[in-house]
């Protein structure tokens, strides 16, 4: 079995979810008194690998996962976190800065999953990448929205339509912290190589568009304050193609599953290049907004 530490975050969405992914439902009454949501009898499971240690800085919250879901102790301290476990979790606390608590735990050389967005700056992403590669620790970061069912199952029909001449994602809220998912769907589609970005949005909407090295065009909608739902549309020689990308249960499970292989092999899912290359692209695109002037910006 795969002893995993669970560290911040874990009373939000992405940390409760991850705790009942790997160790499943402990006290069904807990469950749906903190709602918890849905039917934990239902959700995909990853069972080769268990959350065996919870940290958070708050600690009743730590306190409350650990009875839902049944994680054996709850730490006084996070470093224990780094100790006789294989991997390390770290959720997003809706900072974007839950990085920050890989520090104290580099030093142990455990493969960390860092919960996106891997940072909210293009700074701070770098400082990460630069410490997991002075401490030769492999790391994960990704959005769910990378790992769809539905974009990868569309692949066929999307051969028969011909060439893509644009494909269009849409996201509610902040273009980092929320927009990341946006991204993600087009990032799915086309891979990496983002080669420049381009923001005509104003006020609470963001207009991206988004030229990969190879000649693709995307362009990301984000709404502050709106409910676009989860889609991606795709534009060909020979039609349309709207994908729906609503099966969560699926695409966190496939994110972790890569991350229990990486804890497994050592190797990473992505390349740390392209784990920057996403955050310097949605950075970059916040940018060109603010400059006011449509200017399309190289990475």
């Amino acid at each position: 079995m795969i002893r995993l530490s669970l560290v911040a975050g874990t009373m939000i969405y992405h940390g409760k979810y991850f705790g009942h992914m790997f160790n499943g439902c402990a006290n069904r009454e807990l469950w749906d008194k903190h709602k918890f949501g849905g039917d934990p009898t239902t959700r995909r499971r990853i069972e080769e690998a268990r959350v065996v240690k919870v940290w958070d800085e708050e600690r009743e919250d730590a306190e409350t996962l650990a009875a839902v879901v049944g994680i054996d102790h709850v730490c006084n301290d996070i470093t224990e976190c780094g100790k006789d476990v294989d991997g390390i979790l770290i959720a997003d606390d809706c900072t974007s800065k839950h990085y920050r608590f890989a520090d104290p735990l580099w030093k142990f050389g455990k493969p960390i999953f860092i919960d996106k967005p891997l940072a909210g700056t293009i700074e701070e992403a770098e400082a990460v990448v630069a410490k997991a590669e002075k401490h030769k620790v492999p790391i994960f970061s990704a959005s769910g929205l990378q790992y769809t069912r539905e974009i990868a199952e569309a692949k066929p029909q999307l051969e028969k339509l011909g060439d893509v001449m644009c494909a269009v994602s849409a996201n509610p809220n902040e273009l980092v912290f929320y927009g990341i998912h946006g991204l993600a769907m087009l990032w799915q589609l086309y891979g990496p190589g983002i080669e420049s970005v381009q923001n005509l949005g104003e006020g609470n909407l963001d207009l991206v568009k988004y030229r990969w090295r190879d000649g693709h065009i995307g362009v990301q909608v984000g709404l502050e304050g709106g409910s676009p739902g989860w889609k991606l549309t795709v534009f060909a020689q020979k039609g349309r193609l709207d994908i729906p990308t609503g099966d969560a249960d699926y695409f966190y499970w496939n994110v972790q599953r890569h991350f229990v292989e990486m804890v497994k092999t050592g190797k990473q899912p992505l390349p740390n290049k392209q784990m920057l290359e996403i955050i310097r692209a949605l950075c970059l695109a916040k940018k060109s907004k603010a400059l006011g002037t449509g200017e399309v910006i190289k990475l």
